[in-house]
């Protein structure tokens, strides 16, 4: 038998009557929803512009002016007077150089506690940051938070240099250990717009005059300017006086315009240093260095290295100059330089255990050996080298590279120095040598008795007895020690000879195998470089080694002193890998 549910048209008009309410119920929300988004976004937008109206609203009542000007001392002064109806808030202060258009504008930030200026008032608002300002005409813009602006311009000093000299002057260090030295420098600017020749600085005013115990001349004693080009002219002094006294060092610079022969002169300048005990506190507010770990009785090593070196059968050119920097005689009794390469588990050999090293310095009995591989040794217990008080020994040595085992280049060769001596053990390191697994050059630099000698007699790395005063000749040998004509240092090599300071009167006499005369430059500090470029290979079958030869003064002194001259060269080989011999060449000097 089969039932059949049916049902009835009320039943079906009631679903559909929920439906539709559920229907109209979901679209209600939604359009109440859109509405209320919309609402929220005009109300968003009402408030912008209510913000940007006030904003506007404000800026328009904000009303100020600015008074720019410096005080004695050349300490700027920015004064903004407050005649709005609202406090103004300053947020920046830019100064731009109007006579040098290369200086850049430079912002400076306002203090928090300079920055408000109430209705009514008128405040520095640099007044807790003074900015001393260089002579010279300006331009000072003062920016609100509201993004108001105002500009002034400023005259400063005498006004603008805008065809002539600007001079800016500092001493170093301003608080000086009384009895020690001041180092005094001066900027000078080429402001106009044509060159200035035979720049030079006047004579440096020192008040109190009777501070000064030892001064030094001007370095450079003058230059040409090109427009917009600086120099920078300093002196040495040594002054004394009582602590708490102040030094002032006045200057200014003069020069001949090159288009008229007008004389420029600048704008006179001038620093204080103060006078110090050494126990005076510092006032920086540091601590003292209560820690003293300086060893004065240890021997100084000075090394001298080749690079590069590869397979050959000739002999490269290695050594140690060990200084005794003491009044008491040191002996030395062991001597070596190790070389290895960085890398686990390498097998390359800077130094074969079996090498046959040839003597240089000591001379006598070769007591050069290498005992194992990358270690080249000189010791003799026996008859000990004796170095006397405030002298030095150099030890040079010339021994076959040894090979590569893993790789094609060695790009850095760890080298260090030890000596053994009657005050101790010790040793340098930070040097570094190359390696070519083939036939190379075997690039090395020296002082020599004989110009372009590759002799071993005549190759050396110190010079001593040198009499204060006198004037020296230095020959600095460029050589592939490497005899096959195959390898060569390619042309446009550099050597580099830096004459240590207190050496003057540096002058070339001769520079055969270079392009022309070396350049001589003198730093601020005292110290000459010479820099010669080759004008051929080096080390081919026509030229094995090229030679600056130079004389220089030496230092006046009254004590015993050694000097270092370090010469180094730089360049590529034919098998382009670069070179970078190294020799620190001793110069001691011996006071009557």
């Amino acid at each position: 038998m089969t039932f059949t549910r049916s049902i009835s048209s009320n039943s079906r008009r009631g679903i559909s009557s929920v439906v539709g309410a559920l229907i109209f119920t979901v679209l209600m929300i939604a359009g109440f929803s859109a509405m209320s988004l919309a609402l929220d976004s005009q109300t968003d937008i009402v408030n912008t512009q209510r913000v940007v109206a006030d904003t506007e609203l404000k800026k328009q009542q904000e009303q100020f002016g600015i008074a720019v000007f410096t005080d004695t001392n050349n300490i700027l002064n920015v004064s903004v007077d407050n005649i709005g109806q609202n406090p103004v808030e300053i947020s920046r202060v830019w100064i731009t150089n109007k006579t040098l258009a290369i200086q850049p504008a430079k912002p400076f930030s306002v203090n928090s506690n300079d920055a408000f200026v109430p209705t009514g008032f008128t405040s520095n608002v640099l007044s807790t940051q003074p900015l001393y300002m260089i002579p010279d005409t300006y331009d000072v813009k003062v920016i609100s938070t509201l993004g108001t602006v105002r500009i002034a311009e400023v005259t400063v000093g005498s006004g603008p240099l805008s065809d002539g000299l600007r001079a800016e002057l500092i001493t170093d260090p301003p608080d000086v250990i009384i009895g020690q030295n001041v180092t005094v420098a001066m900027v000078v600017t080429n402001t106009g717009s044509s060159t200035i020749e035979n720049v030079s600085p006047g004579s440096l005013t020192v008040t109190p005059s009777l501070a000064v115990l030892a001064s030094s001349s001007p370095i450079p004693a003058s230059t040409d300017l090109t427009p917009g080009e600086s120099v920078l002219f300093s002196w040495d002094y040594t002054i004394s006086g009582t602590s708490g006294d102040n030094v002032t060092f006045s200057s200014y610079a003069s020069g001949t315009k090159i288009n008229d022969s007008t004389v420029m002169t600048s704008n006179t300048v001038s620093d204080v240093s103060t006078l110090r005990l050494p126990t005076d506190g510092s006032t920086s507010g540091t601590n003292p260095n209560i820690v003293n770990d300086e060893l004065l009785a240890r021997p100084k090593l000075f090394l001298i290295i080749p690079s590069p070196q590869g397979d050959s059968n000739d002999k490269a050119l290695w050594g140690i100059n060990v200084a005794n920097p003491v009044n008491a005689p040191m002996k030395v009794s062991k001597l070596s330089i190790t070389a290895f390469a960085p890398g686990a588990n390498n097998n390359d050999k800077i130094f074969d255990s079996a090498c046959v090293a040839d003597t240089i310095f000591p001379t006598g009995v070769n007591h050069w050996t290498c005992p194992s591989e990358n270690v080249l040794l000189w010791q003799d217990f026996t008859n000990p080298i004796v170095i006397s008080p405030n002298s030095t020994q150099a030890f040079l040595v010339k021994v076959k590279p040894g090979t590569i085992a893993g790789q094609n280049t060695l790009e850095s060769v760890v080298v260090q120095g030890s000596v053994f001596t009657t005050v101790g053990s010790f040793g340098k390191s930070g040097y570094q040598t190359t390696m070519y697994d083939g036939t190379e050059s075997i690039g090395s630099i020296y002082l020599s008795n004989v110009v372009d000698s590759r002799n071993n007699n005549d190759m050396q790395s110190v010079r001593t007895n040198i009499i204060p005063g006198s004037t020296q000749t230095f020959n600095i040998v460029f050589a592939d020690l490497d005899t096959v004509s195959t390898t060569w240092i390619k042309s446009g090599a550099q050597l580099i000879i830096n004459v240590p300071k207190g050496w003057t009167n540096v002058s070339i006499v001769s520079y055969p195998g270079f392009v022309s005369a070396p350049t001589v430059i003198t730093f601020g500090d005292g110290s000459t470089q010479i820099i010669g470029t080759t004008t051929s290979n080096l080390g081919d079958a026509v030229n094995q080694s090229d030679t600056i030869k130079f004389t220089a003064q030496a230092p006046n002194i009254t004590n015993d002193q050694m000097y270092v001259m370090y010469v180094l060269a730089q360049g590529q080989t034919n098998n382009i890998f670069s070179i970078g011999p190294l020799a620190e060449i001793v110069l001691q000097v011996d006071a009557p």
